[in-house]
């Protein structure tokens, strides 16, 4: 039967969906229910189809088949296109592909299709639900597989819900399997990858964490992701939680482990404990994304961007934006809640306007313990320093009144930091009296499921009340268990680390070639815009020893940021004149091209950053051909020109467009994708656009480098 929904969903959005329906006879295992189950479903490419003890779920692109056994469903074939991924095994009557312990024979009791949209937090896809009834281990269970049309993988995830019988203070969930792939292969290598949250606590530390695992059976409980290939294809595996390098399998929310042996990788880590499963609702164990690439490692790279940008879609208009915020100019506690008050943020107003910069952010200090606005400064959480420091100044005695309306006439968006612990109520009333946009949820300590999920219920409760004009920014700057980098992006971006000129601080001090070596080692396995890439202002630095920033020109500092989500961690008013200039100048180009620059993907080219290479970003769109690049001839660099290996593009003429200066120039790029780029003084930077060329065009190399 089709629900009204589906029909709905149908005429507005154009879209064939077939629902077919039949009930299940003897064809199906005597363990399988006479339910009704689904025969079958497509939507635009995705499609799936169940035979009574086979299901097939499929993008278009690629194809996953389950075999019905008396513990669930185990796969038995993963396809690329043609190509077989893993091969089929052995059907036997236990193998199921989750493991949460001895629950006993199962039943299938339903099994069902639909379109869906994760109430509009995701793309357009086909979801397909199996549920089963464990009696003996006193659980019922849901496997739902997202199927995005088109798409390089699909998303799994299990949900399990309490039988009367259940005892959840006896059970165990032990190994606490939520995933299996069959990965039998001579020639199989397998690397893991994760990122380390807590940056700002540790200026030494590279946020990106990889690893070969050795053959054989292995464990790996850092990782958030594993890549496994044979030969030119592979399957990457992803964890779809709040996993970061510091957070073991064991600590707070289960966050699991990479298991492997001869035959098979298994993801763990439910995410809940046995006493988390309740009878009166389904509970979310930890996703898993399984995405399969064919050819060498930029291909792997793009696949998973590719899944993770319509599992975390951009939305143009809500989602692309240059913010600046309140905090990050002083260092002191009480200057920085000094800097919330009405009286600067008005006068930010004018700054970031005149700038170019859409957002302003509006950091702790604006704020009663009741999360209404303060009145002065002693009726400021937490403020009584403040109050101490500079007297008894006003806040917002007038509420948001003057600074919405400011904002709203030069075109200024707002945002507003809160502590994750705001009541959604506090939360909503402020975007009504404010209409506050972006709102960054700090100080998270998720140290049970219950605690995770509570604030995932509030960023959606928030955003679904804004119509989806809201978003959220979350904070991993500490080790703390915060929203990590593969949960939460659907609500909005992730900041990395708070990054200072004006510091005594080394870990949250501001030094360009660490800034950039986060963003480019970030950009590997996750799509850059979906992360704050911290802008400061090099002229003002305190102490002035502290960091070389002072000898970096401003637009090299905003240039590190541009394949970002850039982020003035600073109060831009501090610009002077000249440097007012060059950061205008540069926004105004950037913001020509910046939606086209979010169309494309990001990956790192050049040697790691280390303040004294040739390194940059490419940003390539594959429906077009073209692309951009930004460059940096690091401080120490001695080399006037380095050669560049572009990703995608090889064998073909492109014509590069100096953004700054206009100038343009066509270049012959060969087999490895070799492109030869000058920048005459270190530290420099180049923000470039690429086009394909018929191979007709003769090739000349006017210099693309020129400032």
């Amino acid at each position: 039967m089709i629900s009204m929904r589906c029909i709905c969903e149908t005429l507005t959005r154009g879209v064939l969906l077939v629902w077919l329906a039949f009930v299940a006879t003897a064809t199906c295992e005597t363990y399988c229910q006479a339910n009704e189950f689904q025969r079958s479903a497509s939507f635009n490419q995705s499609w799936m189809q169940f035979d009574g003890q086979n299901l097939t779920v499929s993008t278009g692109t690629v194809t996953r088949q389950w075999h019905l056994s008396r513990r669930g469903l185990q796969t038995v074939s993963l396809r690329l296109g043609a190509q077989e991924y893993a091969p089929t095994r052995t059907h036997g009557a236990t193998a199921c592909d989750w493991d949460f312990g001895p629950l006993g024979e199962c039943k299938l009791v339903s099994l069902s299709a639909d379109l869906d949209d994760d109430e509009r937090f995701t793309s357009d896809h086909l979801r397909v639900v199996a549920e089963f009834e464990y009696p003996e281990g006193g659980l019922r269970l849901r496997y739902a597989i997202w199927a995005y049309p088109g798409a390089p993988g699909l998303r799994t995830q299990c949900r399990l819900k309490a039988l009367a019988a259940y005892d959840g203070a006896g059970a165990t969930f032990d190994p606490q399997v939520v995933e299996t792939i069959s990965v039998q292969h001579p020639k199989l290598r397998r690397r893991a990858f994760g990122l380390m949250q807590g940056i700002k606590a540790n200026m030494d530390a590279r946020i990106l964490r990889e690893a070969e695992v050795p053959d054989g059976s292995a464990a790996v409980d850092w990782a958030n992701g594993v890549a496994l290939r044979a030969d030119d294809h592979g399957v990457i595996l992803i964890k779809e939680s709040n996993k970061h390098t510091h957070l073991h399998k064991n600590a707070d929310v289960a966050t699991g482990e990479f298991l492997f042996d001869h035959e098979s990788a298994s993801v763990t880590g439910a995410g809940l404990l046995p006493q988390d499963v309740t009878a009166d609702r389904f509970r979310n164990c930890w996703a898993t994304w399984t995405v399969l690439f064919s050819g060498d490692e930029s291909n792997a790279e793009l696949a998973l961007k590719r899944f993770d940008r319509v599992r975390f879609p951009v939305h143009p208009t809500h989602d692309v934006y240059i913010m600046a915020n309140t905090w990050g100019t002083e260092d002191g506690r009480a200057p920085c809640l000094h800097a919330a008050r009405e009286e600067n943020v008005l006068e930010e107003l004018e700054s970031v306007a005149d700038l170019g910069i859409d957002v302003l952010q509006i950091d702790d200090g604006w704020q009663t313990p009741q999360w209404t606005t303060a009145a002065s400064a002693r009726e400021v959480q937490h403020g009584a320093g403040a109050a101490k420091q500079f007297g008894d100044y006003p806040v917002y005695p007038h509420g948001w009144a003057n600074v919405r309306r400011r904002a709203d006439e030069l075109g200024v968006k707002l945002g507003l930091w809160a502590a994750w612990t705001a009541p959604s109520a506090a939360l909503i009333e402020n975007y009504d009296r404010g209409d506050f946009k972006y709102f960054k949820l700090d100080f998270a300590n998720l140290t049970t499921k219950d605690k995770f999920d509570s604030l995932t219920n509030k960023a959606r409760t928030l955003v679904r009340y804004s119509n989806h004009t809201a978003r959220v920014n979350w904070d991993v700057t500490e080790f703390a268990t915060r929203m990590g980098y593969f949960s939460g992006r659907e609500y909005g971006n992730v900041y990395l680390a708070n990054r200072k000129t004006q510091t005594v601080r080394d870990p949250v001090r501001y030094v360009p070639y660490k800034v950039l070596n986060d963003a480019w080692n970030l950009s590997k396995y996750v799509n850059l815009n979906k992360f704050q890439v911290t802008v400061q202002n090099v002229d003002r630095l305190y102490p002035p020893e502290s960091t070389d920033a002072g000898e970096h020109p401003h637009h090299y500092a905003v240039g590190i940021a541009l394949m970002s989500s850039p982020i003035f961690f600073q109060e831009t008013r501090h610009y002077s004149p000249t440097a007012r200039s060059q950061v205008r100048e540069l926004l105004s180009i950037y913001k020509q091209h910046r939606q086209a620059i979010y169309r494309g993907y990001v990956f790192p080219i050049g040697d790691e950053p280390d303040n004294q290479s040739w390194t940059g970003f490419q940003n390539h769109d594959p429906s077009s051909g073209s692309g951009y690049l930004t460059i940096f001839r690091e401080r120490l660099n001695r080399e006037e020109s380095s050669d560049f290996n572009l990703e995608f593009v090889r064998n073909t003429n492109l014509r590069i467009t100096n953004l700054v200066t206009a100038e343009p120039s066509t270049h012959w790029i060969g087999p490895r994708g070799e492109l030869e780029l000058k920048v005459a003084e270190a530290p420099g930077f180049l923000f470039l656009r690429y086009d394909a060329l018929p191979r007709s065009t003769v090739s000349n190399h006017a210099d693309p480098n020129r400032r």
